[in-house]
């Protein structure tokens, strides 16, 4: 039995998370990510690296899975911010390149394993897409409604439909790497949103 098994179980109370210590085991984690990837760390390695015991990680992260997606959730909420410039085009381009941004980096290669891993494990990859996916689709769809609130997305679209069709060209590209991350994918896709109407692209 695994230890993320064992210690499956919510974490006990105690007395409230120190902002410090967190942001240091947060970003031990992603650092021992980009090392040795997701199937070779483990807490142990984690409390060693950061300098905090064993018991701390257990008590605010029931499982190897929940520290590794709050560090990764944290990283993207840090680094890809959502813009309000008060047009959607702006804001989408600035999200999108931001995001295609992160991937290039190791970010990129850690976030393709975690999609790979919840291909095969599906606790996994039901948290994988409550703690993460969720959140990166809500701050998109908080872009796409302002544009939607200002005409500037046509209301017949769904949300999640729009935002299907900005993340699924990056998670291909990412996933199968023929084709770059670039500024021209990120316009090409920001067009491709702001030319439906009705549900039909637009051809000029």
């Amino acid at each position: 039995m695994s230890q993320d098994r064992i210690h499956s179980q919510k974490p006990s109370p105690g007395r409230p998370r120190s902002q410090e210590v967190t942001n240091a085991i947060l970003s031990t984690t992603i650092r021992l990510m980009e090392q040795h990837g997701y199937k070779k760390l483990s807490m142990e390695s984690i409390a060693k690296a950061s300098g905090a015991g064993k018991q701390t990680l257990y008590r605010w992260w029931p499982t190897k899975a929940a520290l590794v997606l709050e560090a990764m959730k944290s990283q993207c909420e840090l680094e890809i911010p959502v813009p309000d410039h008060g047009t959607v085009r702006q804001d989408l381009s600035e999200y999108i390149q931001n995001t295609c941004n992160l991937l290039n980096g190791p970010t990129g290669k850690m976030i393709a394993a975690l999609i790979v891993e919840s291909q095969f494990d599906e606790d996994f990859s039901q948290m994988f897409h409550k703690e993460f996916i969720s959140s990166r689709r809500e701050a998109l769809a908080s872009i796409l409604q302002k544009g939607v609130e200002r005409g500037e997305i046509h209301s017949s679209q769904t949300l999640d439909f729009l935002a299907d069709l900005c993340y699924g060209p990056i998670w291909y590209r990412l996933l199968n790497r023929h084709a770059p991350l670039d500024e021209t994918f990120t316009q090409e896709i920001v067009t491709t949103i702001l030319s439906l109407k009705n549900g039909k692209v637009c051809m000029k």
